[in-house]
C-alpha cells in the first residue's frame, strides 16, 4: 500500500476517481452524480453499522474489538473516498470547498486552556 505522506486531498481524490473509474469499467457501473450521492448514503449506512458494532450498541457480529476499529476505519475511509468522487462528479475542489466552509471561522475563535 503506497503512503499518503504530505499529499493534499486533491492529490487523493485524482487517486480515489481514477481507481473508481477502473472498478466501475470493470462492473459496468455507470457512474453518474446521482449514483455517487446514493453510493455515499450507502456507506454512510455502512460507517454507522460498524460504529453501532464497535460501541457495544449492535451484536459484535464476531469481530475482536482490534477488527471492529479497523471495520470503522475502513468504513470511514469509504466514505470519504465517496465524498471525494462526489465532488469530482460536480467539479467541486474539496481542497477549495473544505478552506472556504471552515477556515474562514479560524480567525474568530480562539483556545483558552
Amino acid at each position: 500500500m503506497r503512503s499518503i505522506g504530505q499529499m493534499h486531498i486533491n492529490n487523493i481524490a485524482l487517486r480515489v476517481e481514477n481507481l473508481s473509474a477502473q472498478y466501475a469499467d470493470a462492473h459496468g457501473i455507470h457512474r453518474s452524480a446521482e449514483w455517487a450521492l446514493l453510493k455515499l448514503t450507502e456507506e454512510l449506512g455502512e460507517l454507522t453499522q460498524a460504529h453501532l458494532t464497535a460501541t457495544g450498541q449492535s451484536k459484535n457480529r464476531g469481530l475482536t474489538a482490534d477488527e471492529q476499529q479497523h471495520l470503522l476505519a475502513a468504513e470511514l475511509g469509504d466514505v470519504l473516498g465517496v465524498c471525494l468522487v462526489y465532488a469530482k462528479q460536480f467539479g467541486i475542489d474539496p481542497e477549495r470547498a473544505i478552506a472556504e466552509k471552515w477556515f474562514q471561522h479560524e480567525k474568530n475563535w480562539t483556545v483558552s486552556g
